[in-house]
């Protein structure tokens, strides 16, 4: 079930055993859409991903994500701010929805009526080369049933994966633990459900492309992303810190942050 995490929420996180630092950079590419009559331009961005000994860091343009096993912290840090927020690695399902309680209790109980149903695994559905990996593809679809805001979401992801890389590397895909015992034990998934996504354990080799596409509201959103580089070479000094000169804020800020958002603008 380890991988259930970064089906759920997009994101890869690691939990790293190997002496050398890896480093990866992608590119992510969200196709233009149209919602409600707003329409959203195509945005691409570049990420740099660093993978250390109990260590990992997403550096993005709007935000970076840095994660520590040795302290037990999570942290967020907001480029244009520049402000961050720690969160402690051992939380689980109950600790973050008691937490996601303490900022909103609204919020939260839109969460807790979240169910996860009709979920399909497609095992190596085709091949295809990307780069200069020779990768099988993985699909994976479900509908998330969201009451409170009345809304039912096709999601659909292909993941591309190869194993032209060093074995070790796979152990890139290993932190989804971390968001296992949070995300996903505050989400509601029927047993068929359950019982089908547990087909991705499965899975070998290193993810090097994805290919995410969710409908809502008669709108098709697409993402992509994919490797364009995967080095094993020594992390630049800092790199798993947060940026100095960045402002540290705790749990009030976030409620203040909350506390601001008009109640008309909220469907919660």
């Amino acid at each position: 079930m380890k991988k259930l995490a970064w089906i759920i929420i997009f994101i890869l996180f690691v939990s790293l055993f190997l002496g050398a630092d890896v480093y990866t950079k992608s590119v992510e590419r969200v196709k233009a859409f149209e919602m409600m009559g707003k329409k959203q331009k195509e945005t691409i961005q570049m990420k740099d991903r660093w993978y250390g000994k109990n260590k990992y860091a997403e550096i993005g343009k709007d935000f970076t994500t840095i994660i520590d096993l040795d302290k037990g912290i999570m942290y967020f840090a907001l480029h244009e701010p520049k402000i961050y927020v720690e969160i402690p690695t051992d939380i689980d399902g109950k600790k973050l929805y008691d937490f996601i309680t303490s900022l909103s209790p609204k919020v939260a109980e839109a969460i807790k009526g979240i169910r996860i149903t009709e979920a399909k695994v497609n095992l190596k559905s085709e091949k295809k080369k990307i780069a200069n990996w020779d990768c099988t593809a993985s699909e994976f679809e479900m509908v998330i049933i969201i009451p409170a805001v009345n809304m039912m979401p096709k999601f659909k992801l292909k993941l591309w994966t190869t194993s032209d890389l060093p074995k070790d590397y796979e152990k890139l895909t290993e932190m989804g633990e971390f968001f296992m015992q949070s995300i996903i034990g505050m989400l509601n998934i029927d047993e068929s459900s359950q019982k089908e996504m547990e087909k991705m354990e499965s899975i070998e080799g290193f993810q090097v492309a994805a290919d995410v596409t969710i409908e809502i509201f008669g709108t098709r959103i697409e993402v992509e992303s994919q490797s364009l580089e995967v080095t094993e070479k020594p992390a630049p000094p800092g790199v798993y810190s947060v940026p100095a000169g960045y402002a540290k804020k705790d749990i009030n800020f976030l409620k203040d942050q909350i506390k601001q958002i008009p109640e008309e603008d909220t469907p919660y």
